[in-house]
């Protein structure tokens, strides 16, 4: 029984999108300005950043394949350090320090090759994907195959050449994932190649990222190779996004299982949520590179320090202050815009629970620049880190909160929903984003007073993603997006609030 039947390759032609690339394309653009000035201050402190990036791919496209494991702490010391033997403890790793790492080495040597690739303006062929292959797959001379009889065995690999026997995985139910048939490998990589370059010349017709989608999809679809196909098709993915001007997202252990729920999508015909993942992971990426420190020179000296800090403030300052001040009025718009949805909520949710038998009271207030900015510090920075960004609180903050209010507290605790609106990366960059938290607070942990926040209890993040905005944005265009946002965060700190209740 087949889970998934091959079919010939299709291009973009009626294939329906639903996702939104609204916020991705304000952020990117804001990212390639804010890029440009980073290159100019230190291209050696950004190249160092990408040379980390292009560890954390070698690292992790190896342990979704699971070809090896290592363990988070051994990983961070080789992604800050590089890919050295001696930093790798036997127990951190299922495989041989010296061998893990020359696999480690030939998956950072192929995303070298792809920054090169795209320096010389390579296209895409049959060549550079076979060439891909050879490389991702240097130190690997043999695969497990599956005999008739269903036994495994050590299969010789032929790198660089597309397979001669069928690579359909069975599922434990006993279920086939069908890929395409060897005698038609030559023909789909060779249709692949032409429709990609076909959007090259549509220009804008479709989204890069939703081509960025396609292009990943449709090789695994093709699964060309006896082995290594996850790895190539990562690196083709890169080489695209790259090459768009965007950063290379990294899928690592713990996405894997929604990422192959969203291939799984698009092997049934839908392509938004894998375009969704990457999306997702882009605007990470980005916010990742945004919390970078500020880049010093190396030259150690003071008076060539304050050169180069008089001449970016000359050059910087009237447009990141305008910047400031517009992102600031959107976050202010959107302040209202979730003050005015939580409100409309506090009556319905007041008159439910009287209805079930609790009395309560809600209560919406919120902050903004020079009111209260001592409040919920902590969690804001918090929920930033889980989302992969810095919170920038140096900066004017907003946040909105809603209190649902227990007439009898000493048997249904106080809840706090609050969202936050901050700037985003150590330095000021236009960029602001939003968070979203829910604390419980018990009789013991309440406090009157109003000049203080409430104790902190028992506190969850309630941001699945972040919401992040720029300052060039239209704040009532964002708005019904915002407010689907907030709406399934209060989702998540409802049901964090039942957990209490008796």
């Amino acid at each position: 029984m087949f889970v998934h039947r091959w079919q010939p390759l299709e291009g973009l032609d009626g294939q329906s999108c639903s996702v939104d690339f609204q916020e991705i394309d304000s952020l990117h653009q804001q990212w390639l300005s804010f890029r440009e000035q980073r290159e100019e201050s230190n291209s050696d402190a950004y190249r160092a950043f990408l040379e980390r990036l292009d560890r954390r791919w070698a690292i992790e496209t190896g342990i979704i394949e699971g070809l090896y494991d290592i363990d988070r702490g051994t990983t961070q010391t080789l992604v800050e350090s590089g890919f050295l033997a001696d930093l790798i403890d036997r127990t951190a790793t299922d495989r041989d320090p010296r061998d893990l790492v020359k696999v480690l080495k030939d998956h950072q040597d192929s995303a070298e090759f792809v920054t090169e690739s795209i320096r010389n303006g390579r296209p895409l062929s049959r060549n550079y994907i076979c060439e891909l292959h050879q490389l991702l797959l240097r130190n690997q001379d043999t695969y497990r195959a599956v005999d008739q009889f269903g036994r495994e065995f050590d299969a010789k690999l032929d790198k660089g050449s597309f397979k001669e026997q069928p690579n359909n995985p069975t599922r434990p139910d006993g279920q086939i994932h069908q890929y395409c048939p060897p005698i038609q490998v030559e023909s789909e990589i060779e249709n692949l190649v032409d429709l990609y370059h076909d959007f090259e010349v549509a220009g804008d017709s479709y989204h890069k990222l939703l081509i960025a989608a396609w292009l990943h999809h449709r090789f695994t679809q093709i699964h060309p190779f006896q082995d290594g196909n996850g790895r190539v098709a990562r690196a083709l993915l890169t080489w695209h996004l790259a090459r768009e001007g965007y950063l290379p997202i990294v899928v690592t252990r713990d996405d894997r299982e929604q990422y192959i729920e969203c291939l799984e999508s698009a092997d049934a015909g839908d392509l938004s949520p894998l375009a969704q993942f990457i999306v997702r992971l882009e605007r990470q990426m980005i916010l990742e590179a945004l919390a970078e420190p500020e880049p010093v020179t190396d030259f150690g000296l003071v008076s060539q320090a304050l050169d180069h800090i008089t001449e970016q403030i000359k050059r910087q300052q009237r447009e990141r202050l305008a910047q400031m001040r517009s992102v600031n009025c959107v976050a202010s718009s959107l302040q209202d815009t979730a003050k005015d949805y939580l409100e409309s909520q506090a009556g319905p949710i007041r008159q439910r629970l009287c209805d079930a038998g609790l009395t309560v009271d809600c209560v919406v207030d919120a902050g903004g620049p020079g009111d209260k900015e001592h409040w919920y510090r902590s969690q804001v920075v918090q929920t930033a880190r889980d989302a992969s960004h810095w919170a920038n609180l140096n900066e004017d903050r907003f946040f909105i909160q809603l209190s649902i209010n227990p007439e009898n507290r000493s048997r249904t605790p106080r809840l706090i929903f609050v969202v936050s609106l901050h700037h985003v990366g150590r330095q000021l960059t236009g960029i602001m984003s939003a968070t979203a938290f829910s604390q419980i607070v018990k009789v013991k942990d309440f406090r009157t007073e109003d000049s203080e926040e409430p104790a902190d209890s028992e506190c969850r993040n309630c941001t699945t993603d972040s919401f992040t905005f720029t300052w060039d944005v239209d704040a009532e265009t964002v708005a019904p997006r915002f407010t689907s946002w907030i709406e399934a965060a209060l989702l998540i700190a409802l049901r964090h609030w039942s957990e209490f209740i008796s």
